[in-house]
This record gives structure tokens, sequence and C-alpha cells, in this order.
């Protein structure tokens, strides 16, 4: 059998497609002061951050995502059968704004995976998992962001 038709080791295409739909358990992230203008230093948008109300860097929304997904990132690889010796990737982000991330307020994150594609390429094999994170207002309930992410896992053959 050739090196493309085996079946990698781990998971079957049918398994990681069955977790589509499966919830991040979430969670909650405050956007403290020093922590926005850490970011925003960070991200050469200089250290301006003004007082509470004052709006967040745009990079908080994946940020604060990730921070309250509710699962570590090895627990993540692992609904899909990998780990962080596989050398899992980080594919394309997008976020969409719905209002500003703002200094002092509390948001609520929740999630699901929304894709998991079996590829094959010069690499080899490898799954292309989707997922979103929304962020909204604890206080107000206003919808705030929607972050689309995608993690490439690379299998290994059996």
């Amino acid at each position: 059998m050739s090196e493309t038709a085996r079946e990698p080791a781990g998971m079957s295409a049918d398994d990681v497609a069955a977790r589509i739909g499966r919830a991040f358990p979430g969670g909650e992230f405050t956007v403290e002061r020093w922590f926005a203008w850490l970011l925003a230093d960070a991200a050469l948008a200089g250290p301006e951050t003004g007082p509470v109300g004052e709006p967040a860097h745009p990079l908080l929304a994946w940020t604060a995502a990730t921070q309250a997904m509710g699962v570590t990132w090895d627990e993540l690889f692992s609904w899909f059968g990998s780990s962080a010796d596989d050398g899992p990737m980080f594919g394309e982000h997008e976020t969409v704004w719905h209002a500003p991330m703002r200094v002092g307020r509390t948001y609520l994150v929740s999630g699901e995976v929304t894709s998991a594609d079996r590829k094959s390429g010069r690499s080899g094999v490898f799954d292309v998992i989707g997922y979103v994170f929304r962020l909204h207002d604890k206080e107000s309930g206003a919808h705030v962001a929607d972050c689309w992410n995608s993690l490439i896992l690379p299998r290994r053959l059996s």
C-alpha cells in the first residue's frame, strides 16, 4: 500500500468529523488595564490604554477568547486524538467586530467546533479543524465579537 493510501494513526476522518458541533466549556475574561496596556505595547500600538471604559486594542478579542475557552490547548488537541508533540499549527484567524471591547469590562466566551476536514498534501495527511468563539459583554449581554480560527493537526501514518 502506498504511503498516501495508508490511514493515519489515531482518529479516523469520521471520528474527527464527529467532533463538529462540540461546544467549548467557555468562561469569562475581564479586560484589566495592565493587560490591555501590555497587549497594545506588544502590538506596537503604543501604551496609550486609557482609563476604565476606554476601548482596548482589537487583538484583545482573540486573547480573551483563548484565555476563557474553558480548556487548555492540550485538551483541545486531545479532542482530535492529537497532542502538542504531534506539531499542531495555527491556521487561519478572522475577527468580526460588533462593538469594541472596553477596559474594565468582563466578557463571556462561548464557542464550538465548526468544521473538520482531512486533507493530504506534500507534507502528508493532516486535519484542518475550524472553531469559533463568541464574546458577549457580561453586564449588557451585547454581542461584541466573533473569532473564527483553524488548527492544522498533522497525522502520522500507521
